[in-house]
């Protein structure tokens, strides 16, 4: 297998995933220049990572899907689900962490898709960071004592997590204004897997 990545980007949750489970796979860092280069859209015409390769040939992208087929490829590791119910929960936990709370991202490191003036690229980022806040609040009350986001185990939704978190200091309300949320990525920025994975990021 190889794993298609970028250093900062949300794909930092699959390579979390893929050391979590103890699986043999190839990392491969792209830069956004390779984003747009001939090679990389031979592997993913869409032209964004996660982009898992497959020893068959077969190519899997968007993080949901990633972090879903890793977990379920690798059941000693308990990354995903252990009942319907519990599938059904983490897609639900999965879903809004990457169609909410990534998305509400967007406007900050991309504002010029959102207005059709330039000049109006700073209200949109402003905007976008009112959305965040939000999110980090609910899911900062969700998560209160618990150490981990479902089933009181890790799952491939708390490395999806950790990346956000990661992202918080750079807006101007800082990750330390959400408990729970600060005690959460302080614990795992000391995890030997993750310490692993932001080592591999940069140095490839």
């Amino acid at each position: 297998m190889k794993l298609f990545t970028m250093s900062g980007a949300c794909s930092l949750a699959s390579h979390i995933a893929l050391r979590w489970a103890d699986a043999e796979f190839e990392l491969v860092v792209v830069t956004h220049d390779d984003l747009a280069s001939e090679p990389f859209g031979q592997v993913n015409p869409k032209r964004v990572v996660p982009a898992l390769l497959l020893d068959d040939g077969s190519v899997l992208t968007e993080s949901l899907a990633v972090l879903q087929y890793v977990a379920e490829m690798h059941p000693a590791a308990r990354l995903g689900a252990d009942s319907v119910w519990e599938r059904a929960r983490l897609n639900e936990c999965l879903a809004y962490l990457v169609g909410d709370v990534h998305l509400a991202w967007s406007p900050v490191f991309v504002p010029e898709r959102y207005v059709t003036v330039k000049a109006n690229e700073e209200d949109a980022r402003q905007a976008a960071f009112l959305q965040i806040d939000q999110h980090f609040r609910r899911v900062n009350d969700e998560l209160g004592e618990r150490e981990w986001l479902l089933f009181n185990r890790r799952t491939v939704a708390d490395a999806y997590l950790y990346v956000m978190c990661s992202w918080k200091d750079d807006t101007p309300t800082p990750l330390a204004s959400y408990p729970a949320l600060s005690a959460f990525k302080l614990k795992l920025d000391s995890d030997v897997e993750i310490e692993r994975a932001l080592r591999e990021q940069t140095a490839s």
